[in-house]
């Protein structure tokens, strides 16, 4: 489940439910953060957690690797 959410401080924030290894259900916020330097590309894990900045070299980096990842979990299934 996902949404586009209005959040304070963030501009086109992109919410989804993740789950910790324990089970319980955590919001993963992405998308613009702004700042005094202008928008930035941002993250945030949890209620309560802290946003972080990512470059756009990361988080084009990030991208990619969460690609492979499900890439490499797809074919360990036999679904790719």
């Amino acid at each position: 489940m996902w949404e586009v959410a209005t959040m304070e401080g963030w501009r086109t924030a992109l919410v989804v439910q993740g789950v910790t290894r324990g089970g319980r259900a955590v919001p993963v916020v992405a998308g613009l953060l702004e700042t005094p330097y202008g928008p930035l590309v941002g993250i945030r894990v949890g209620e309560r957690g802290e946003s972080v900045i990512l470059s756009d070299q990361v988080g084009a980096e990030l991208i990619v690797n969460l690609r492979e990842a499900i890439a490499t979990k797809l074919k360990a299934e036999g679904e790719l």
